[in-house]
């Protein structure tokens, strides 16, 4: 298990980025699907993961449902491959990738590290399938070893179910299997368990992401978790009266019991791709009809994209991220920046119910982003990836500090009320052009984000010196109209506290340029 999740982990660092690119150019062909979905699988080792990636292109609108059913059906060949692999003995040849994948890893950088990673975790499996061959081979002259096998050669429903509980408690059907030709190598499994116990095992693949789509807020997730877990099951439920014809098949095949594991699950799984690959349009239709998208309008904040069974993926799960940071600036720049002159000019108890409203939604996104991403740091992340996601909780810090910002502007216009004071319009025009080029700013620093677009990062820098500038000669404007003693006693206490709310308003405005520029800076890399 060790081995098959070091070569997961470090062939995810090595190849995530590039397989994204290759689905990106992904076309209308679901047999080229069904191809990708190998090759994604083989390369990532984790047909979770392979779902999870799948998922964000339909989200992105990238592909279709139903091309995104055609690599899930695809995963399963892809899985039947990597196993095909554990099946050589290749003892040898393992001992030779575990020192060269040592050298590449201490010696290595970049994604040299990464291939040496995952070269270690190959080896690994090979030694520990060796080990536990050798280990396994005093449970044969064990007689309750034996019965307990036969016992459930003669029922092969509970060989299934136990396929099934083995697979989701161990959470990978490859390690699973590599136990499997091991029990085989000693001549402890034989077909008619085999069999049954593979159908159980291409189920038990399934389960962990299936549990998971329930809590996930993307329908196009429960979609996906959802069919691949009907394809197996349904496939199972079609194979299972024909298991002695199925058994047959697969010792024609071959006569070694170690390879007949292999070939039987890439016979089920072929078998699926040969039953469902046509129907697949239909089986998206049939998915959307019977998990709608939610046509009523949700109070609720919920994510656009962001879903914990991203975390898999690292990659996918900083693409999200970045989806969803932007999704708050918009959020930020249409309900707060924008809404400042009304704040000031026409705040009464509806519009501050509602703007409390939007601050709560913003500390809402703000928390449960920071802590998926806290989540996400804790993950085998690469250098680069480490570093996108610290730029990432920065951004959102300094997006958290502009909200706290916006309620500083609200409670001080609210306690001007409670003192019966109002903001003349005359004392917001000359604040206008201040609040215009700050929320020009911040709007240009959204775009700059969008494409991680350096220029537009420089202007957003550029632009701060006029915004000083302006924020300075407004507030020696507002101090030089301080009253002088000689008016009357309550009406110069009023021109005072109305004097000095104009400088906090002008500070507050120009301290969120501040943060503004600081967004700026991380992404042209000098933070």
């Amino acid at each position: 298990m060790y081995g098959v999740h070091t070569t997961s982990d470090g062939l995810q660092k090595f190849a995530a980025n590039r397989l994204k690119q290759i689905l990106n150019s992904l076309t209308e062909n679901t047999f080229l699907a069904v191809l990708l979905g190998m090759v994604v699988t083989v390369a990532l080792q984790s047909s979770a993961a392979t779902t999870v990636l799948v998922v964000e292109f339909v989200n992105a609108g990238m592909m279709s449902l139903a091309q995104a059913l055609g690599i899930v059906l695809g995963s399963a060949v892809g899985t039947s491959i990597v196993i095909q692999l554990i099946a050589f003995k290749m003892l040898n040849i393992a001992l030779g990738a575990i020192f060269l994948g040592f050298i590449l890893h201490v010696f290595g950088c970049g994604q040299w590290k990464h291939l040496g990673q995952a070269l270690i975790g190959f080896g690994i499996i090979f030694v520990g399938m060796a080990n536990m061959s050798e280990a396994s081979a005093p449970l044969k002259s064990i007689p309750e070893v034996y019965t307990f096998l036969t016992r459930i050669g003669a029922q092969p429903l509970l060989a299934l179910l136990v396929g099934v509980l083995l697979t989701t408690v161990i959470q990978s059907s490859t390690a699973l299997f590599a136990i499997m030709m091991s029990l085989a190598g000693q001549q402890l499994l034989h077909l008619n368990v085999m069999v049954p116990l593979v159908l159980g095992a291409h189920i038990g693949g399934t389960m962990t992401t299936l549990l998971s789509s329930f809590t996930a807020q993307q329908r196009d997730a429960r979609r996906a978790a959802l069919a691949n877990t009907g394809y197996k099951v349904v496939a199972a439920i079609v194979v299972f009266p024909f298991l002695s014809e199925f058994a047959r098949l697969i010792t024609w095949t071959t006569s070694d019991l170690q390879r007949q594991v292999a070939n039987a699950h890439l016979l089920f799984a072929l078998f699926m791709v040969f039953i469902f690959l046509p129907f697949n349009t239909w089986i998206a239709k049939a998915l959307k009809w019977g998990i709608p998208d939610n046509s009523e309008q949700d109070l609720n904040p919920k994510f656009k994209v962001l879903d914990k069974s991203s975390l898999e993926v690292p990659t996918v799960a900083l693409n999200q991220v970045e989806v969803e940071i932007i999704a708050l600036g918009d959020l930020i720049l249409e309900k707060m920046m924008q809404e400042v002159p009304t704040v000031v000019l026409a705040l009464d108890e509806e519009r501050a119910v509602v703007l409390a409203a939007t601050e709560e939604k913003v500390a809402w996104y703000y928390k449960h982003i920071t802590r998926f991403l806290t989540a996400l740091s804790h993950k085998g992340l690469t250098e680069e990836q480490a570093e996108e996601c610290l730029n990432a909780q920065f951004i959102l810090k300094e997006m958290d500090y502009i909200e706290d910002i916006f309620i500083s502007i609200r409670q001080l216009i609210q306690k001007l009320h409670r003192d019966k004071i109002t903001l003349p319009f005359e004392e917001w025009e000359q604040l206008q052009e201040l609040h215009n080029s700050i929320t020009k700013n911040f709007a240009r620093m959204i775009q700059a984000l969008h494409r991680w677009d350096v220029d537009l990062a420089a202007e957003v820098i550029r632009e701060h010196p006029e915004i000083m500038r302006l924020q300075r000669s407004l507030q020696f404007s507002a101090l030089a109209q301080t009253p002088h003693c000689d008016l009357d006693e309550d009406n110069c206490l009023i021109q005072e506290k109305l004097c000095y709310a104009v400088v906090d308003l002008i500070n507050l405005l120009y301290t969120i340029d501040d943060h503004v520029v600081n967004i700026a800076q991380v992404v042209m890399g000098i933070a």
